[in-house]
């Protein structure tokens, strides 16, 4: 909103880059959020001409050149590449691109994410403000809520035991049934990661989602060794499917987490599903 914050707010206008592939064939595919500069220096340069079915080839080709170009090639900026051809394959052959990609389900369930907490009218000032949003967000239909709590420069923040007042008084508005999780950003040291899940796992929370800082997998390994609730990351580690491979392998997260932007597009997704 005009405020910096992401509660609901007035509809408005907004303007975004959008990025066109277009083939000699005269098939385009579509995404949003391209860096002009580096697609004509850089990747323009690098795929002009290629066969944009080989979405692996051109992939890995620009994977490669993130080596030495990490500081203008970083995933998010490789991201609207790949999905803009996805975007071309679907409508080269009048297909949605989640059959293209195999489907297996034409809906999936929704769950409601919140802003973090704030001090701004109609926000989320208090507890008691998360659980009358989750019961907004139910009668909306969604069938799930997750919290992102208060973080600085709120006053206070971060504090874990009114993360949990938070997490509570929404167990009790949406319910027993409902899954609910929480994102407490990054913010808490091992002592507190733990106190969280512990009285998450008397809410009959469904998962806890990037705890503490994600740097260091030993301390994710630990946790996950320490409770029961399901921990789900790592969302912002650098690596694509190598590093969530590694996560998974040494049990530091029992929900693998990614972000189609963060990890560089749907082909290295696709990677990390199969993991």
């Amino acid at each position: 909103d005009s405020d910096g914050y992401g509660h609901p707010g007035p509809t408005h206008e907004a303007i975004q880059t959008l990025l066109k592939i277009l083939t000699d064939e005269g098939v385009e595919g579509y995404w949003f959020g391209a860096n002009t500069s580096v697609i004509e220096k850089t990747i323009k340069p690098a795929i002009v001409g290629q066969d944009p079915f080989m979405r692996e080839k051109i992939w890995q080709d620009l994977m490669e050149r993130q080596r030495l170009n990490l500081s203008t090639l970083a995933d998010n900026i490789l991201a609207p590449i790949d999905l803009a051809l996805w975007d071309l394959a679907g409508r080269a052959l009048n297909q949605p691109v989640y059959k293209i990609l195999g489907g297996y389900r034409s809906i999936v369930p929704a769950y409601a994410s919140t802003m973090c907490g704030d001090d701004l009218q109609n926000g989320l000032a208090t507890p008691q403000d998360y659980a009358v949003f989750a019961e907004w967000a139910m009668r909306r239909g969604y069938q799930g809520f997750k919290l992102h709590t208060w973080q600085p420069p709120y006053a206070g923040a971060p504090n874990p035991k009114r993360d949990i007042e938070a997490c509570a008084f929404v167990r009790d508005a949406v319910g027993p049934d409902i899954p609910c999780m929480l994102d407490p950003y990054h913010y808490y040291d091992r002592e507190a990661a733990l106190y969280l899940a512990k009285q998450l796992e008397d809410l009959n929370y469904y998962w806890m989602e990037e705890p503490m800082d994600e740097h260091s997998m030993s301390s994710y390994i630990w946790l996950c060794q320490q409770t029961s609730l399901p921990i789900c990351g790592p969302e912002t580690c650098e690596g694509k499917m190598h590093v969530r491979a590694e996560w998974i392998k040494h049990g530091a997260c029992d929900i693998s987490r990614a972000g189609v932007s963060d990890v560089g597009g749907l082909t290295p997704l696709m990677k990390i599903v199969h993991l």
